[in-house]
């Protein structure tokens, strides 16, 4: 669970508004599991750059190891004033544990302006429920981000989400708007022959 290149860059195109985007308010964020940063020094320094953000190597280095290798200090860079990682067991140190299988309890609901699953979701066996935690999680007008796998990654957690169940799920009829889903392959690793 985490935040790659592309899902920074995709987070960074949400803060600025650009791309087809209302700016996101991060002010609030919620993310589904203590979520690691997967992207190394001169990656996270170009990217911010690209977007305008002027950053020093220093400032990158604090970002990268100021929580531990987690991205809670990347997403103060993008205006972060409350971050809290909900998990189901304390051991990466989230700041709630609830096992997102079950309904989340009434303070979490409508609290955060932004929800994050950066690798989660495929991981929870209750999809239904773990979906419905996070959309009740958000406050009105707030933005889910989810960085998940499409197909033919087996054996990596229990589903592999179409595009579709997205539009479904966070359609208007569930008082939702879809703004944007990007998809990008992955490039193939070769097996190697033992």
């Amino acid at each position: 669970m985490g935040i790659d290149r592309h899902f920074a860059d995709f987070l960074l195109c949400a803060r600025d508004g650009g791309a087809d985007f209302r700016q996101v308010d991060f002010r609030r964020v919620a993310t589904l599991g203590r979520l690691n940063l997967f992207i190394d020094h001169r990656s996270l320094g170009a990217v911010f750059r690209e977007h305008g953000v002027d950053v020093t190597d220093r400032d990158v280095s604090a970002m990268r190891s100021a929580s531990g290798g987690y991205a809670e200090e990347f997403l103060r860079r993008l205006g972060a004033q409350e971050t809290c990682s909900v998990d189901a067991s304390e051991y990466e140190g989230a700041s709630v544990v609830h096992d997102m299988n079950l309904p989340v309890p009434a303070e979490l609901k409508g609290k955060f302006s932004a929800v994050i699953d950066g690798g989660t979701l495929e991981h929870i066996f209750n999809f239904p429920t773990a979906i419905r935690n996070c959309m009740e999680m958000l406050e009105v007008g707030g933005h889910f981000f989810s960085q998940t796998m499409a197909n033919n990654f087996m054996g990596h957690g229990f589903y592999q989400f179409s595009p579709e169940l997205f539009y479904r799920v966070f359609s208007p009829e569930n008082g939702f708007r879809v703004h944007r889903a990007v998809l990008f392959e992955s490039p193939r690793r070769q097996a190697e022959m033992v």
